[in-house]
This record gives structure tokens, sequence and C-alpha cells, in this order.
């Protein structure tokens, strides 16, 4: 971090303020914004270690080369040169969410010896706690929040401090969220025939008219998103697509969706869910946990009233194009 300083320790100070002493912030909420409709995401954040490379006349005299007291613990040990008088140590926060003070005192230094110690290097580490990224739309999400510097800030390195580099210390976040999104038909199903159940056989052989026709066409489905869903239709009757005879007779097809149980609308599992026309209208699915290679299933029917319209028909031929638009760009 962009951070640098000259501290004064004190040798077994009656204040740890006077020591070579560190006091970080706790865990802080932050809010990031998606780049293109700004909807905002609560995310938290908290220092975890903390790391210094100082400089002292002797290693001997160098506060940060000894024992750490107060809220932190090693996270690694130290190492330092004899030669130079430089130190790096590693400390850690006993407690990230509302860390207690730190400080340290030489291994070698008698009491109340004063000791200088110019911080060249500071460096953290830190957790980031993010909503489940499969409940996040696809695209990039970004906030900062600013940390204030010196006695009694969020940064707090005690007493007789100088050359501090700055006052504050802003930390900029951008997530970049990228989504899975595949649904997989098998060959042929750009085709739906909608027959009875067992096909026509029984009606021709003189048995009773079907009580429906329809065709469930299988899929595969990857998604760890939110997504979209609706259908455009040839032929619109209402609601509903429609298939037309050659004579221009029409009857409705009904057009709905099963998916998996990972993948939800409106907090319900998506059972034969009837699918809207137009982008408008369209249905949103939210993920429940991430959906990989899962089977769901597209469901086209004709009922009965309509087949019944049908068959005063015999030999016609109904068609109509029927397109069903999956849509992660939310």
């Amino acid at each position: 971090m962009p951070i640098t300083f000259t501290k004064k320790a004190v040798q077994e100070a009656a204040d740890p303020r006077d020591e070579f002493f560190l006091q970080l912030p706790g865990r802080r909420e932050v809010d990031v914004y998606h780049d293109e409709t700004g909807e905002p995401r609560r995310m938290s954040f908290e220092w975890t270690l903390f790391s210094v490379v100082a400089k002292s006349a002797r290693l001997d005299r160098n506060p940060t080369y000894s024992r750490i007291l107060g809220g932190c613990v090693s996270g690694g040990g130290a190492s330092g040169g004899w030669g130079d008088g430089r130190a790096r140590v590693l400390w850690r926060l006993s407690d990230s969410l509302t860390p207690g003070a730190c400080w340290s005192r030489s291994t070698y230094a008698p009491a109340g010896t004063v000791m200088q110690a110019d911080v060249e290097e500071l460096s953290v580490g830190f957790n980031l706690n993010i909503p489940p990224p499969y409940r996040l739309k696809a695209g990039k999400y970004r906030g900062f929040t600013t940390f204030r510097i010196g006695p009694g800030g969020d940064f707090d390195f005690g007493n007789d401090v100088s050359n501090l580099s700055g006052d504050s210390l802003t930390v900029n976040f951008e997530l970049d969220v990228q989504h899975a999104f595949m649904f997989e038909f098998p060959p042929g199903s750009d085709r739906a025939v909608l027959e009875p159940r067992n096909g026509w056989q029984a009606w021709l052989a003189g048995g009773k008219a079907p009580q429906r026709i329809y065709r469930d066409l299988p899929f595969r489905v990857w998604s760890t998103g939110p997504f979209k869903v609706y259908k455009l239709c040839q032929h619109d009757m209402g609601v509903h697509c429609a298939i037309s005879s050659d004579e221009g007779e029409q009857v409705a097809v009904e057009v709905a969706m099963s998916l998996p149980a990972g993948i939800q609308h409106r907090g319900q599992a998506v059972e034969r869910l009837q699918l809207p026309t137009g982008r408008f209208a369209a249905l949103q699915f939210e993920a429940a946990m991430p959906t990989l290679n899962r089977p769901g299933q597209l469901h086209f029917e004709v009922g009965r009233n309509d087949v019944q319209a049908m068959l005063k028909h015999p030999g016609s031929n109904y068609a109509g194009q029927v397109t069903v638009v999956f849509d992660a760009e939310l």
C-alpha cells in the first residue's frame, strides 16, 4: 500500500501508543454498482494481515524485530539483516471484525530505549465477502471506500509519527461477473411434430378423439446467473402462438417450459410455466444454485377444443414457427 512513515518507539513505554503501534479498522460494508444498470450490491471488507519492512540504525534497535503484543499474533515470523538494520515482519489480526490495537517490543533493547524505524513498505491482507455470484448479473460492479490515516483515524500508528505519506487511503473495488450460460438441444429440435399420446393410430382405427396433441422437447442447461425467457410467434393469437392450416384456419399452441431445481422464477420451482410473447413481457429466472448440465423441457400443446376444430378438417397440414429466446443480457 502507498503508506510510509517514520516512527519513534520507546521500549516498554507505559502507553502502548509510544511503542511500535498499529490499530487497523474493523469490517466495513461497501456498496458496488453495476456499470450499466447502476444496481447496487453490498459486500463486506476486512483486514486480516499486516506486514512492514522497517529500517533502523541497528537490527537490535529495530522495534518491529520483536515480541508482538495486543490484538495481533505472528503471521509467519520475522526476518532481518544485521548489516542494514532492516526487518520484515508479518502480523495477523486476532479479530478482523473488531481488531484490537497491536504493538511490539524489541527483543534486545533495554527498557526506555528510544528507537527509530523508517517504514519503507506496508502490505496488508484482507477478506472480501461478496454476494453469491450466481445471484449477480453479468457485468462489472465498481465501488470504493476511504480510510483515514493518522492519530484517531482508521489506520492509527500511535504517537510520535512523522513523514507520513498521506492522510487517507482509498480502496477501489471492481467485480467482473461472468456467467456460464448454455442451452443444448438434441439434433432435430428445430421441428416439433405435435401428436396424441401413442400417435394417431387409435383415432384412425375409430377410437375416441384425442384430448390434446403435444410435443416435449428436452434440453440440457448450464447456468450460473439470472436470465430471461420469452417467445416470438410467426402467427400471434392473443397470448399464444398459433399454427395455421393451408386454408388459413388457426389454432392456439401453448408454449411452456420446465427447468431443473437450481433455477427458480419468483422463488418457485419452474414446472410447465407458460412463456409470454415478446421481450417486454419476458419472465426472469434466478439461480438458486449453479446449474451445470441439468435437464429441462420445452412443452408445446394444442388443447382439446382446438384439437376438435382441427379434426373437422381432415388431411389439413397445420404449421407455424415459434422462437424461444433465452436472454442472459438482462
